[in-house]
């Protein structure tokens, strides 16, 4: 894992920085446990019931179904968005389940092959180092800026033709504010997909110990030669679902909870060369809590990238195997 430029980095750098005690992470959590807090044939019930509720009123706005016209106060559209919405609120909770279906059954041939492993028990792990998927997040942030847009098309109906409280005048237009933060979000990520390849961390070994010090490599993808200022993150990772509001309008949120972290951070430009990996080392806090991602509260490790260039920035996340020995 050797590149002659990380004397240059390291000396530029800032001296790591911890920063302990719990706070919240800003931004859309990306889903990293893979429990769905359902058992899995519950959780495909619960999406069919969904799925099901969508389709019958999709195909009512469809006019498959004969309806009273003078029971129907809304446009037909209104009416078909309606049933989309719904059916791909169920699908949603059928890929949740078949994710988890999917992972326990990898435990349980993990469990017959690696007994001795806790690791490769708790995540499906290349011991070598982990490649994020270049095009998950961008996928995920556009699925879900779709979603909004027809979601939010309804409200604003609602809003300004439905002769709805002033309340409604009011949010709506707060609501189209944060669809076009999320387009804007999602744009952003697909152009990075597309203009940097694939990055991968390395591990020295598999797995690291909280009592040990963690040393990466970190390749960078091509494109990136030049950085004019960046960090390297190592933080500490719960994951689990808030709830918010009462009653008909209670909804979960998924989010993430920084437990602690350590930081490097260089200010001076600095340059990369392509496929050569970029030593790191931290040292995580003996107390830290170990990764448990099949866990129905998951805790998880991940290096945070942050490079400031000319033109598009660069920010990836990677998974990084630290369990207690």
């Amino acid at each position: 894992m050797h590149h002659r430029g990380i004397v240059e980095i390291l000396t530029a750098a800032s001296p790591n920085s911890t920063q302990p005690g719990r706070r919240r992470l800003p931004g859309t959590a990306e889903r990293r446990g893979t429990r769905s807090g359902l058992p899995v044939a519950g959780a495909l019930l619960f999406g069919l019931a969904f799925i099901g509720a969508g389709v019958a009123i999709l195909l009512l706005g469809l006019r498959v179904i004969p309806s009273d016209p003078d029971s129907v106060h809304a446009p037909w559209w209104v009416i078909q968005v309606c049933g989309v919405c719904f059916a791909a609120g169920g699908l949603a909770v059928w890929g949740m389940a078949s994710t988890q279906w999917r992972e326990d059954q990898r435990r349980r041939d993990a469990a017959r092959r690696y007994s001795g492993s806790q690791a490769l028990l708790d995540h499906g792990w290349d011991a070598r180092g982990f490649t994020p998927p270049r095009w998950r997040r961008a996928l995920q942030l556009v699925l879900m800026a779709s979603f909004m847009s027809l979601f939010f098309s309804v409200m604003n109906w609602i809003a300004w033709f439905a002769h709805a409280p002033v309340l409604f005048k009011i949010v709506a237009p707060l609501f189209d504010l944060i669809l076009l933060l999320v387009w804007w979000k999602a744009a952003v990520e697909v152009a990075r997909a597309i203009r940097f390849g694939n990055s991968r961390v390395v591990f020295a070994h598999f797995p690291y110990a909280l009592n040990e010090s963690v040393q990466l490599g970190w390749v960078p993808p091509r494109g990136i030669t030049r950085a004019e200022k960046g960090t390297f993150t190592l933080r500490c990772v719960e994951e689990y679902y808030e709830e918010r509001g009462s009653g008909s309008d209670r909804n979960r949120w998924l989010v993430h909870d920084e437990l602690s972290a350590e930081t490097q951070a260089f200010d001076s430009a600095q340059t990369f060369a392509p496929g050569r990996a970029v030593e790191l080392r931290f040292t995580p806090a003996n107390d830290a809590l170990p990764t448990k991602l099949a866990a129905d509260r998951p805790v998880f490790w991940e290096l945070e990238v942050k490079l400031a260039r000319a033109g598009l920035d660069f920010e990836e996340r990677y998974l990084i195997p630290i369990y207690r020995s």
